[in-house]
């Protein structure tokens, strides 16, 4: 990834970090909810796509500290910090029109 410009590294860590959020907060909408399998779901795909996402930061981020690259760095933390935000705003909004039943917050 080294080698990978710093703009498509940006846009790639950006959808991942805006998909990142999206699957935090359906998993934590879920645990407020009543089914367990429903949230089963929701926190794997939250813990499957925080893990890529770490091993991408590893790779942009501390690889940059050994250089001084600090551009870099703080580009990626405001790509990462705007694209989370927005992710999980995204899926709330989605979540807000479709959670229902024993799904719901605070259905338990």
């Amino acid at each position: 990834m080294n080698n990978t410009p710093i703009w498509e590294l940006l846009l790639f860590l950006g959808a991942l970090s805006f998909v990142q959020n999206m699957a935090f907060t359906w998993v934590s909408r879920s645990r407020n909810g009543g089914d367990v399998r429903y949230h089963r779901y929701a926190s794997l795909a939250s813990n499957s796509v925080w893990f890529v996402t770490q091993v991408v930061l590893y790779s942009t981020v501390w690889s940059s500290l050994t250089h001084g690259d600090w551009l870099k760095i703080g580009l990626t933390g405001v790509v990462y910090s705007i694209c989370t935000a927005e992710g999980s705003c995204f899926m709330m909004g989605i979540l807000l029109k479709t959670e229902a039943g024993k799904r719901k917050v605070g259905a338990s």
